[in-house]
């Protein structure tokens, strides 16, 4: 990759790296992109949530499949595309090439969805959410057009109505697991749950989350803002429920569930997560609650 690209990295991500004395030219050494293929900076860098441990990802929609292994890089392929590690300096470095016809088939996914009127509940699973938001919330290094071109099609509102519906299905499935099974699995249903009602609440107040790692501080800054579900105000102590009495906890998960389903409504949320959530709430009649 032309070194002058990395020009392009936001200016607190070359301070940050200036401080570290890592030069540039290593790393655009490890990268591989044809001119027309779109370079993102990607992952916590990009979304400025970065710690001492992090690694730069840079993200790259190929348009055609071919090795792109650098010498001294570590590669762990998944179904998405290639994922090779390297390193410059202290800095771990990931460069991720993905194939644009991955984001052509969820873009497809999501159409059909919008075809029934946002009812129907895309099944994006980890990988998917995490391609979309490296998608919308990356840094275009090179490629922009092409990037735009892209992002038009993976209407974020029903990405992130999918993964706030989808967490919050999740996590009445496992509360009601606690009902029928024994510990220690019915402790670690609770947590699960708990977990998963987190990751609803993220996800319809702010960006998409897909797992753990940015969860707590994501919750943190959102409980800042005004007029939130409690769930952000308890976040915490919902984290740490299954410590508590296992009728205490489901109660209490369960009245947090109530609340933030009822929040749904709020301008702030993606718009689609209530008729998602519909064909899903007959099942819910155990709880005794009005979902």
């Amino acid at each position: 990759m032309n070194v002058a690209l990395l020009d392009r990295l936001p200016s607190p991500v070359r301070a940050q790296l200036h401080d570290r004395r890592i030069e540039l030219p290593p790393i655009a050494a490890l990268v591989e992109a044809d001119e027309d293929e779109p370079v993102l900076l990607v992952g916590s860098y990009a979304s400025g949530e970065a710690n001492p441990t992090s690694d730069l990802d840079l993200l790259v929609l190929t348009k055609r499949r071919r090795r792109r292994r650098r010498p001294g890089t570590t590669n762990h392929p998944s179904i998405f595309g290639d994922s090779f590690d390297g390193q410059v300096g202290d800095l771990p470095v990931n460069i991720e090439y993905v194939s644009q016809e991955r984001l052509h088939d969820i873009a497809q996914v999501l159409a059909a969805a919008a075809e029934t009127g946002g009812v129907d509940l895309p099944n994006l699973q980890g990988l998917e959410l995490r391609l979309v938001q490296r998608v919308h919330g990356g840094i275009a290094l090179a490629g922009a057009d092409e990037l735009s071109r892209l992002r038009a099609g993976l209407d974020l509102d029903t990405v992130r109505s999918a993964a706030t519906a989808l967490a919050f299905v999740g996590t009445l499935s496992l509360l009601e697991d606690t009902t029928v099974l024994t510990g220690p699995t019915r402790e670690l249903m609770c947590r699960g749950a708990a977990e998963s009602l987190l990751v609803s609440a993220v996800n319809a107040f702010g960006p998409v989350t897909h797992d753990g790692k940015h969860l707590v501080s994501r919750a943190a800054r959102i409980s800042a803002l005004p007029d939130v579900p409690l769930v952000f105000a308890h976040a915490e102590r919902l984290l740490f429920s299954d410590r508590l009495p296992l009728d205490e906890a489901r109660e209490f998960i369960l009245d947090l569930a109530q609340e933030l389903f009822r929040s749904f409504a709020d301008p702030r949320c993606p718009s689609r997560v209530t008729g998602m959530l519909d064909p899903f709430v007959p099942t819910w009649s155990w709880t005794g609650r009005g979902f």
